[in-house]
């Protein structure tokens, strides 16, 4: 006859719902995990002759969207048309908020191209992956003048140097904080000849008279972005009244002027003498009166 062995049913309840919890948390930290919108722009600078990708990630939650902070993405480079993902090239970091820049090494640049960005491993993150496609675009341009005036002439380009029409390019003055934007809010649409001629504002401002000027095309479905920066020195000259490093009212602790320093400290010795003396001549009273 069997007997009951209530210590053994013990272990197998408890191997049980050890075994359940286990499960539960699995499926509850695959649900947990977010899923990333990831949006990638393309830019080509001319001059410099580099290329890099604009990321942006972010993962929305009860309507709203967040940044995804600090999450690896890799970057990979498709070989050919058929290719889903292709080879890595590299991998980035998102910053606090949501984004990252990625410099497409020499090697990997290529007249027509497709990158992608995808998160892979990762324990907050489900695995996703967004891709951009381009075609290779150039622009030519430069500063002319005519007669007392300057003219920012510039040519659209594909990769077989053909001329693109009936594309915006806008054409402005870099600034600190942005782009001094010249002509209409929508840019210089480009002629048959892929051309645009803008005209240069007299009076302009610039570091040493140096200006900065940028023909862009901006967020292209086709071509993604590409600028062409155009330097010269005909600006006028920023005179520089910075009082940084002068002792005034609203400069650092360091820079407090003289006057505040002097006058308040006089007035504090000569009140701490007064208070002195009073102590003194009141201890002097005291010791003559026993």
């Amino acid at each position: 006859m069997k007997h009951f062995n209530p210590s053994f049913h013990k272990k197998a309840i408890l191997i049980f719902a050890v075994f359940l919890s286990l499960i539960s948390l699995k499926s509850f930290g695959q649900e947990d995990k977010k899923n990333a919108n990831i949006s990638l722009q393309f830019i080509k600078l001319m001059k410099e002759q580099r290329s890099s990708i604009e990321i942006t990630a972010q993962y929305k939650q009860k309507k709203v969207f967040f940044p995804c902070k600090k999450i690896a993405l890799s970057i990979y480079k498709a070989e050919n048309a058929d290719d889903t993902l292709g080879v890595k090239i590299g991998s980035v970091i998102t910053n606090d908020d949501g984004k990252a820049s990625f410099d497409i090494p020499k090697k990997f640049n290529a007249s027509s191209a497709s990158y992608t960005a995808r998160i892979e491993k990762n324990k907050a993150y489900e695995v996703n992956k967004e891709t951009v496609s381009i075609k290779d675009a150039t622009i030519e341009a430069s500063i002319e003048k005519t007669d007392s005036t300057y003219n920012i002439k510039a040519r659209l380009l594909d990769e077989n140097h053909n001329p693109i029409a009936d594309q915006a390019l806008v054409v402005g003055l870099k600034r600190t904080f942005g782009i001094l934007q010249m002509g209409t809010g929508d840019g210089y649409t480009t002629d048959a000849d892929g051309s645009i001629i803008a005209p240069i504002d007299k009076n302009l401002t610039g570091k040493n008279g140096v200006l900065n000027f940028q023909v862009i095309l901006k967020e292209n479905d086709t071509y993604g972005t590409v600028i062409s920066n155009l330097y010269t020195n005909f600006g006028i000259a920023v005179k520089d009244k910075s009082s940084f490093d002068k002792r005034t009212m609203w400069s650092p602790p360091s820079k407090t002027p003289l006057f505040i320093l002097i006058i308040p400290n006089i007035i504090l010795i000569g009140i701490w003498s007064i208070l002195t003396m009073l102590i003194i001549n009141l201890f002097k009273i005291y010791k003559s009166k026993n």
